[in-house]
């Protein structure tokens, strides 16, 4: 997924439709690309509200500077203290290292 701008409430509540839509087989790995972006307190609440750790497989943030790196961590930590939340995320330099990245992850057995 590629975000631009800032991440809205309804920016947030489309990626959870198709996050919830792509993993119906199964758990995805997910590349978010946040290079041009920020999210939103109301945005970011809803994400922690309603993520399903059963959707992914990992998540890799892709593009991140400092500030999204942060956003990203607290985000993630957030959803860790719901108890329900056991996702690894990762963090890419580029789009190739984040595939590469999940093509290593593949080969390990799913966390349960």
């Amino acid at each position: 997924m590629k975000f631009n701008g800032p991440s809205k409430l309804e920016d947030s509540k489309k990626v959870l439709e198709i996050c919830k839509e792509v993993s119906a087989k199964g758990p995805v790995f997910v590349i978010s690309d946040v290079s041009n972006s920020s999210i939103e307190k109301d945005s970011r609440e809803l994400l922690v509200a309603q993520a399903k750790a059963e959707w992914f497989r990992g998540h890799v943030y892709l593009g991140t500077g400092p500030l999204q790196r942060a956003g990203a961590k607290a985000l993630m930590l957030a959803l860790y203290f719901t108890g329900k939340w056991t996702v690894d995320v990762d963090f890419a330099d580029s789009e190739r290292d984040a595939r590469d990245l999940i093509a290593k992850k593949r080969l390990q057995p799913p966390k349960k």
